[in-house]
């Protein structure tokens, strides 16, 4: 009984003693907030990249998946109206996604600073400095869907089929990577690769998971029941809060190995 014991202080202490478990609604709500503005923003952009209706048709809908048919159809028509009507209406677009995003990306900084005693920059640098991890991150994750779309097409043209779990392994990869990068650079006091590495495996399992659970519900609630929008919102409001989950734990673990690195004798550390 001991060992049960001292684990679930240790997870007590991690979790809640730490204050993880207090910033997870803040984080949630960000990216509830940041989830329309980040489809339009990444889809917009991979519509400038491509330049082709059809690509980018699918491109929003990849992002759009987890929507039911009624409001994934207009996500995609506003993408590529507005692509097609105002390079105005595009460049808002994008400045509303990282706008969006920065909320997200401040509240891991938060996080990450208070775990580590990191000092935090005055309020328009903090801010400044938020929309730089925003900007970073939303461009790697444009980059990853164009990508993909365009290896779908490459896949087609060559008569190959990529397995399904093969394509999961190297989207979870992409995903670990950019969580790894968002722990190392968040605060002032950056820590080593191999602790936001570590932190990265399991915020990257729930953000490769999550969307696919809450795909499964949207499609078992689509069509079924008059009220089937406040459902969805349900589902996306609970899929935003678990992948917060994930996200903050695993800042929490890179800090944690960060930690743990320094205590150790300077003979002892891995370079």
């Amino acid at each position: 009984m001991k060992p049960i014991w001292r684990a679930a202080q240790r997870v007590q202490s991690f979790y809640w003693g730490s204050g993880i478990s207090d910033d997870v609604p803040a984080l949630a709500w960000y990216l509830v907030g940041a989830c329309a503005p980040l489809m339009l923003g990444i889809a917009a952009l991979a519509a400038l990249v491509l330049g082709d209706g059809a690509q980018a048709d699918e491109v929003a809908t990849r992002l759009a998946k987890f929507l039911p048919p009624g409001p994934r159809d207009q996500v995609v028509e506003l993408v590529l109206r507005t692509h097609r009507n105002s390079p105005l209406l595009l460049a808002l677009a994008v400045v509303s996604m990282v706008w969006a995003s920065a909320g997200a990306t401040g509240v891991i900084e938060r996080v990450g600073s208070r775990l580590l005693e990191a000092p935090r920059p005055g309020a328009v640098a903090l801010k400044l400095r938020h929309l730089r991890l925003a900007a970073g991150m939303v461009l790697m994750i444009a980059l990853m869907a164009t990508a993909a779309t365009e290896a779908t097409h490459l896949q087609n043209r060559l008569g190959v089929s990529i397995p399904g779990w093969l394509l999961s392994v190297g989207s979870g990869i992409v995903i670990a990577a950019l969580c790894a990068l968002l722990f190392r650079f968040s605060t002032t006091r950056p820590i080593t690769w191999r602790a936001a590495l570590l932190g990265a495996v399991p915020a990257a399992v729930v953000v490769e998971v999550t969307p696919l659970i809450a795909g499964y519900y949207a499609r078992a609630v689509a069509g079924r029941t008059p009220v089937q929008v406040f459902l969805v919102l349900a589902g996306l409001l609970f899929a935003c809060y678990i992948i917060a989950q994930g996200l903050l734990i695993g800042e929490g673990v890179a800090v944690s190995a960060q930690r743990s690195r320094e205590r150790q004798p300077q003979s002892n550390r891995i370079k």
